[in-house]
């Protein structure tokens, strides 16, 4: 994978992003922000966050946004639980980074997880040390393609670091970058497996239907894409050749990814139609100064394999801007 694309924002861009936020929305109504019907910015601050950030471009994958939120207040110590989250500590950076992701597409969140909210918390919480979940620390996070199970996943990824004084690494691997031969890759285009709903989803899920058949790799007219995630992954058949090849884009993906480390202020936009992404292993501490993230879900225009239009998404549905704590 190619070096890190990086885009350094001067600090009188990060003054002004910051002064913007809080005439849009002060702490003390940040929920009804989240609740508008529309989402729709000033033009002013519209034209401005359109001018400064765009789409990674796919062949990448990723970008990293360094400056932008420098000046936003301090978010307070680490919750030891998404749900424990003081919003209004927080309420600038929520605020900011949905008016980041609006400029990109629509943004969503997921009736069933961190309870409908538009943004989402990443961090580590007890009990949840060795799953394959944001919450997760002691062991690391495969790589996987964000909510790989559902037909409407995001298109685009976003991660806003609010805390990471260890360095944690987030890690990513791009399919166009992965050396794995074109009969494998063909093979990896059948329908053979299934991804179900990560553990976030908790028993929220309907499995009651029977499985349609995914494609791990599928084609777009710029190049590869790909949906994986082999910690959820439900395989349909036992042809040797299908499960050898699968296993070399694991191992493929191993050889070309990188590890990003992320610094607060930090924002990560990811392809999550080219990228894969994971997370090495830590200690967690508890104590309030763990690495902290939050976390928002884009969908754009790009097209999907109209075969995805059959699967029923584990009955999971999504949640657009404006309609968070209906």
């Amino acid at each position: 994978m190619p070096e890190v694309t990086e885009f350094g924002v001067a600090r009188r861009a990060g003054s002004y992003f910051a002064e913007a936020v809080r005439r849009l929305a002060p702490a003390d109504m940040a929920g009804d922000f989240l609740r508008k019907d529309s989402g729709v910015l000033p033009p002013e601050l519209s034209r401005w966050l359109k001018e400064m950030i765009d789409i990674p471009d796919p062949d990448h994958g990723f970008l990293v946004i360094r400056g932008l939120f420098d000046e936003f207040a301090d978010p307070g110590p680490t919750p030891l639980h998404w749900s424990q989250n003081n919003e209004r500590r927080t309420a600038e950076h929520d605020i900011g980074l949905i008016t980041v992701a609006a400029t990109l597409g629509s943004v969503f969140g997921w009736t069933n997880q961190q309870d409908g909210r538009i943004v989402h918390d990443i961090l580590p919480s007890p009990g949840h040390e060795n799953m394959q979940v944001g919450a997760s620390s002691a062991v690391p996070l495969a790589w996987h393609t964000e909510d790989g199970f559902h037909p409407e996943r995001a298109d685009l990824l976003l991660l806003l670091c609010l805390r990471n004084p260890d360095g944690v690494g987030t890690r990513l691997a791009n399919i166009r970058h992965a050396d794995i031969g074109d009969a494998d890759l063909v093979l990896l285009e059948e329908p053979l497996l299934v991804i179900e709903p990560d553990d976030s989803y908790g028993d929220a899920t309907d499995r009651s239907a029977p499985p349609v058949g995914m494609a791990t790799v599928w084609a777009r007219n710029d190049g590869p894409c790909v949906r994986y995630d082999p910690s959820y992954t439900r395989m349909l058949t036992d042809d040797g050749c299908f499960l050898e090849a699968y296993g070399k884009l694991g191992a493929a993906f191993e050889e070309c990814g990188r590890t990003v480390s992320l610094d607060p202020g930090d924002l990560l936009i990811v392809d999550n139609d080219t990228v894969v992404h994971g997370r090495v292993a830590f200690r967690p501490r508890y104590d309030g100064t763990d690495r902290w993230l939050k976390r928002v879900l884009v969908r754009t225009s790009r097209p999907r394999p109209a075969r995805e239009s059959l699967e029923h998404g584990y009955m999971q549905v999504r949640v657009p801007l404006g309609e968070q704590g209906r």
